[in-house]
């Protein structure tokens, strides 16, 4: 009886076992967003299991449940829906915006803000605007997306850094770069720590984060965004947010692989050996009234061959990018790791990198009252370096002035000697090793404990490690006896910030936050630099095999910051905004007198569009109003530029003996430069979201700019650093974004920003040099600050042309007067390298499962000064063996002839190429700056495929493919300066030009 029982339990266990398998089913449906769109990328789980999966491109999903149970539907920005599960299979899900979610994305100093309240000014660009772009350094991100935000590439060279600029030039002799800060780690970019190599742009600290996992970059610009970084907010800061995990996801694989082909987007046309032989036998021949062959000018025969020096340096670089990434999480923990992978291989010979990075972003509730997390970054990179322009060593300087009658190799191949102090650059780059390895660790960890509800504590311990070491071979080819050398530097930042968050409860108008936090930072740079010669063979690479080692310099560079801050913000209903900070900085950077410093600054805004009158103004969405005021500072001002210091070593030697030689005066009275800035600005939504504008209006006065005063003779020193200058910035910014076409199956997009800013130096030192007009002035070979004027003025001779009746070259005095014998004091201002307005516009286009990305951007009314043109015109340059552009053929022969030339029998001839406007470019231009193809494959085919992947695509980047310009731009860059400092700015020698690459790649999501 027992065993009947038993097994009629049995049969009925199995029936409702069997029953229950019954109830599984295979859910689908499609996700939109409030307008109807496809949104890709919604997380959908069963609620209370790990199963889930995410909506593809089509916004497509697919899904097994058993009937009861309780789907879950999330998304950032979007209320979180749920779904029980009953007879039907398929549930299509429209999202609705939670504007609570929504606002939390954006990131500014020390926290977060809900979007609609922020009252500072800020330049955001998202996911959305970047995940598609491929790029090779994370600036070029920003590129054209954010007004008053204009970053210039230093050069096509891989590595090179570029020159950023938030809203204008904001010193003189001290630093202009942003502050950059990656996962609340500011990152050193020193130029101790980035070894320049030939034009002063050093290497890209931004080459050390992988673009593939940044999340979104907020650019601070007014006081109300800045302060709160104090001595260090006054030329911008940029906020570079990496990507994190989601919760309640399944994990999420991403694999991206991409081929790149780069080369040269313009260089000019220079004569080839044939050309230069009959160049130089023509000049030779009118100059001397006799024939005079190539052959007798020791240049050779017709057709007796040469070198295209220029084609032989550029070449066609391949690259490999791989990119790995896996993004998830559960209730109470999120996850992103990444991994990626670059092998590049420059247009430039020799130039190559290879780049592995890894990152770990992990957080979790641990409790409900404290949650941990980290955030580290790993990159090892290798880069074959070459210098970038105005070094024998730097191929296109080489290559431009090296004479096409100069053979490279010999019948046998074998490399020859250049017989100049010009080399030959392709045994150089051949023979010669110059290696740059770079190790660099940044990353976070911190804690957040909320004892109640209102209050949080969070501690944050971060670190940004990095070890650079270069090592330089040269063979006995080059350099006699062989010379090596190793250049080392490792720089170490440990940081703490220690922060409490305070949101109480004041009823339902009011709202109330409060942040107190302390900030403390120690860096130490400490660098190295041996070398050693007289090598016996080029096979002995070490140091220690040559006859003749020395240690050139060994230096420590200790610093320390000490921060505390205050921020408070405070709405009335939603829409009466009030904002105010103040931050207290101590650096061992400034003088003992003023080793502390405060900045400040306060806001306010008006959300005009929650106002009972706007309720019938049914076309605005949203409009606001705010304003702000207060003050920054500068402190890249060196690492002890208020110390006396001393010079020892080889230059304290005396008669044999050690000794000590001063360097620089003691100034205890030195500290920050600092910068007051007022900002109004408007920012409105119409047309349910479709149109979006924004303006703002800047004024920012620096003043206390680091300037040189001249010191009596008796003291053994030229000039002492003292903060006695003044200059401002001041201009309008305007972000337009648009919503053109939307319907099912055709989306088109634009956004649009311009910025204008006028720069005015309003006070030099007392001992500053006069101009005729009695004005101070910082002069230049090239520029001149003026005061009343702006702090970048070409200021050069004006050069008119070649008179087609004289042949003479042709020039204005100071006078305006005609003239060809200028001197020195016939310069003049000439023009600027700051544009009139600069900005970017970005076109987006969505037809069914194909997107096509134009982004553009542009700068007008802004001048450069190709100094290399000195050489590269004209036929008396380094006594003429160097080669020349081809304009240089159009010689002045007789009356009439429009000639580019003089004629070689006028006294203009030989002074034709002095520095002169005729260098001076205008380098306006339009730039395709990258056009990116995608292909998204539907979600019909994916089920094919198996269920393997949840999306693929393909896709197609061509950058830098298009540039207008004008035509005396032929040949040149006009997205070029050689130089990170604002005082030269727009100059350039033999700078390699922006690279033009097309790329090929796929990205697989399992």
């Amino acid at each position: 009886m027992k065993v009947k029982k038993l097994l009629g339990m049995l049969v009925v266990m199995l029936f409702f076992m069997t029953s229950a398998q019954s109830q599984e089913k295979t859910i689908t449906g499609t996700i939109t967003d409030q307008t109807g769109v496809p949104l890709p990328g919604v997380n959908i789980v069963v609620q209370g299991t790990s199963n889930g999966t995410q909506s593809d491109f089509d916004g497509f999903y697919t899904i097994n449940a058993d009937v009861g149970q309780i789907l879950v539907y999330t998304y950032l920005g979007q209320r979180t829906i749920q779904r029980t599960i009953g007879s039907q299979n398929t549930i299509d899900i429209q999202m609705e915006e939670d504007a609570s979610q929504l606002e939390e994305v954006v990131v500014i100093g020390y926290g977060n803000q809900e979007e609609r309240k922020i009252i500072q000014n800020l330049g955001i660009v998202k996911e959305e605007a970047i995940e598609n772009l491929q790029v090779v350094s994370a600036d070029q991100l920003l590129q054209g997306q954010s007004a008053g935000t204009q970053i210039v590439n230093a050069s096509g060279v891989l590595g090179s850094a570029a020159v950023i600029r938030v809203r204008g030039v904001n010193s003189i002799n001290s630093g202009s770069q942003p502050l950059i800060v990656i996962d609340g780690v500011p990152v050193t970019d020193t130029e101790g720590n980035t070894l320049n190599r030939g034009g002063n742009t050093d290497i890209n600290p931004l080459s050390f984060v992988n673009p593939n996992d940044i999340e979104s970059l907020t650019v601070l610009k007014d006081a109300g965004a800045t302060s709160i970084y104090g001595s260090r907010g006054a030329n911008g800061v940029i906020l570079i947010t990496t990507k994190k995990g989601r919760r309640n996801s399944k994990a999420q694989l991403t694999l991206d692989v991409s081929t790149q082909f780069t080369e040269s987007t313009d260089v000019p046309d220079i004569l080839s050996a044939d050309e230069f032989r009959q160049w130089k036998s023509e000049i030779a021949t009118i100059q001397n009234g006799t024939p005079t062959s190539p052959e007798d000018l020791g240049l050779g025969a017709i057709g007796s061959g040469g070198t295209d020096w220029l084609a032989g340096v550029q070449r066609t670089g391949v690259s490999q990018n791989y990119n790995l990434g896996v993004r998830g999480g559960g209730e109470k923990t999120s996850y992103f790791f990444g991994l990626d992978f670059q092998d590049a291989q420059g247009f430039v010979i020799g130039n190559d990198q290879q780049r592995t990075g890894a990152r770990i972003n992990i957080d979790s509730d641990v409790t409900n009252w404290l949650k941990a997390g980290m955030n580290l970054g790993i990159t090892n990179n290798r880069l074959a370096r070459v210098f970038v322009e105005n070094e024998i060593d730097a191929p296109f300087t080489t290559a431009f002035l090296q004479s096409p009658v100069v053979r490279a190799f010999d019948d046998e191949g074998n490399f020859l000697q250049s017989g100049s102090f010009i080399p030959n650059i392709f045994a150089r780059v051949a023979l010669d090793d110059r290696e740059l390895k770079t190790f660099r660790v940044i990353g976070n960890a911190f804690t957040e404990i909320t004892p109640f509800e209102g209050l949080t504590w969070r501690s944050e311990f971060g670190m940004d490690w990095l070890s650079v070491e270069e090592t330089t071979r040269e063979a006995e080819f080059n350099t006699p006896g062989g010379l090596g050398q190793v250049v080392s530097v490792r720089e170490e930042r440990w940081l703490t910030n220690q922060t409490l968050n305070y949101t109480p409860t004041l009823g339902e108008d009011h709202s109330l936050n409060v942040l107190l936090g302390l900030n403390y930072e120690e860096t130490l740079r400490t660098r190295l630099n041996v070398t050693s010669t007289g090598f016996l063979t080029d096979g002995l690479r070490n140091l220690g095999s040559g006859s003749t080692p020395a240690v050139l310099n060994g230096d420590r560079f200790p610093s320390r910051l000490f921060g505390l801050f205050s921020r408070a913000s405070y709405d009335y209903k939603g829409r009466y905004l009030v904002e105010g900070s103040l931050r207290r900085d101590g650096s061992s950077r400034f003088g003992v007198n003023n080793r502390f410093g405060y900045f400040w600054s306060v806001a306010a805004g008006w959300i005009v569009s929650d106002e009972a009158f706007m309720d019938s103004v049914s076309f605005i969405d949203y409009l606001s109003l705010r304003a702000s005021i207060g003050t920054v500072g500068n402190d890249r001002l060196g690492t002890f530029p208020s110390l006396g210091l001393f010079n020892a070593g080889g230059f304290g030697d005396y008669n044999g003996e050690s000794g000590v030689v001063p360097n620089q005066p003691p100034n205890p009275d030195l500290k920050w430069e600092e910068s007051e800035t007022l900002d109004i600005g408007l920012k409105s939504t119409f047309l349910a979201g479709r149109l979006n504008f924004n303006v703002s209006y800047f004024k920012k006065t620096t003043s206390d700019l680091l300037l040189n005063q001249v010191l009596p003779p008796q003291t053994g020193l030229r000039f002492i650093s003292r903060n006695i200058g003044e200059l401002e910035n001041k201009g309008w910014e305007f972000d337009v974004s648009s919503i053109n076409v939307l319907t099912e199956n055709f989306e088109w997009r634009t956004s649009f920003n311009i910025t204008t800013i006028e720069n005015t130096i309003t006070q030099l030192n007392e001992d500053a040099a006069t101009d005729a007009q009695g004005r101070r002035i910082i002069d230049g070979p090239i520029q001149r600050a003026i005061e009343g004027e702006s702090l970048n003025n070409f200021f050069l001779i004006r050069y008119v042309g070649v008179n087609s009746q004289t042949g003479d070259a042709e020039w204005l005095d100071a006078d305006g007067n005609i003239t060809t014998t200028p001197n020195s004091g016939d310069r003049v201002v000439t023009g600027s390298p700051l544009p009139d307005f600069s900005g970017g516009m970005t076109n987006t286009f969505r037809y069914k499962d194909f997107d096509l990305s134009v982004l553009m951007n542009y700068s007008y009314g802004n001048d450069v000064v190709i100094d290399g043109l000195r050489f590269a015109d004209g036929a008396d340059a380094i006594g003429g063996i160097v080669n020349v552009r081809k304009q240089n053929l159009n010689i002045w022969r007789q009356p009439g002839d429009n000639a580019f030339l003089p004629s070689p029998n006028s006294s203009t001839f030989n002074p034709f190429n002095q520095r002169s406007t005729q260098q001076q470019l205008d380098a306006s231009y339009l730039r395709i700056k990258n056009v990116t193809l995608g292909y998204n494959m539907p979600s019909e085919t994916l089920e094919k495929l198996g269920g393997l992947f949840s999306g693929v695509r393909f896709y197609a980047t061509a950058t830098n493919l298009f540039t207008l310009k004008k035509d005396e731009m032929d040949g040149i860059d006009p997205e070029v300066t050689d130089d990170i400092d604002p005082r030269f700015q727009g100059e350039s020698f033999f700078t390699a030009p922006q690279a033009k690459s097309y790329l090929i790649g796929a990205r697989l999501t399992f």
